[in-house]
């Protein structure tokens, strides 16, 4: 069953752009990121979206996005085919969890990772309650990051991992080539 909210969000999207929104399935407007996978921050703290981005992008040929805010990045999973969502806990407007709630009527099977400088007991509790991903406590090391993603895209993603996976081979055997 849709929320309130969720239903006075389509509402005003339809109203300004008539985006449809679709209910437990993916938008037909949704297009695949350049190289497969693509990974959605929500986080309303601009150093640590670079930060995370910055440290995907030297890691992973991964297509990645960011959103400010919990309503920017519904949006942009409704333009976007989304592979991994980062999510803040802890934002003004929408909560990482109303945010969660409002993404799991819409697309029921995406994995998502929590990323919060809380990590006390009754935050984890709701967590597991959304069937969220894992869980990331702020700050974070690079590694604990990547190592996190990576366990996340390879058992949700197998099969666009290993399609990036030989694009990258066929690039690397070009670039051979022209030597």
């Amino acid at each position: 069953m849709r929320s309130a909210v969720f239903e006075d969000y389509c509402g005003a999207l339809r109203h300004v752009d008539r985006t449809p929104c679709v209910e437990g399935g993916q938008n037909k407007n949704m297009t695949r990121g350049k190289n497969g996978i693509t990974i959605l921050i929500i986080d309303d703290d601009e150093f640590t979206r670079q930060k995370t981005t910055m440290i995907l992008k030297d890691n992973f040929p991964y297509d990645v996005l960011t959103a400010s805010s919990g309503m920017d990045g519904v949006e942009a999973l409704l333009h976007n085919k989304v592979h991994l969502i980062l999510l803040d806990v802890t934002m003004p407007g929408w909560s990482g969890f109303k945010t969660l709630s409002i993404i799991r009527e819409m697309l029921e099977g995406i994995p998502v990772i929590m990323l919060t400088a809380s990590a006390d007991r009754d935050s984890i509790i709701k967590a597991s309650q959304y069937k969220v991903e894992d869980y990331i406590r702020k700050p974070f090391a690079p590694e604990e990051l990547v190592n996190r993603v990576s366990k996340a895209i390879w058992e949700n993603w197998q099969e666009e991992s290993l399609d990036t996976l030989s694009l990258d081979i066929e690039e690397l055997l070009k670039n051979l080539d022209a030597y």
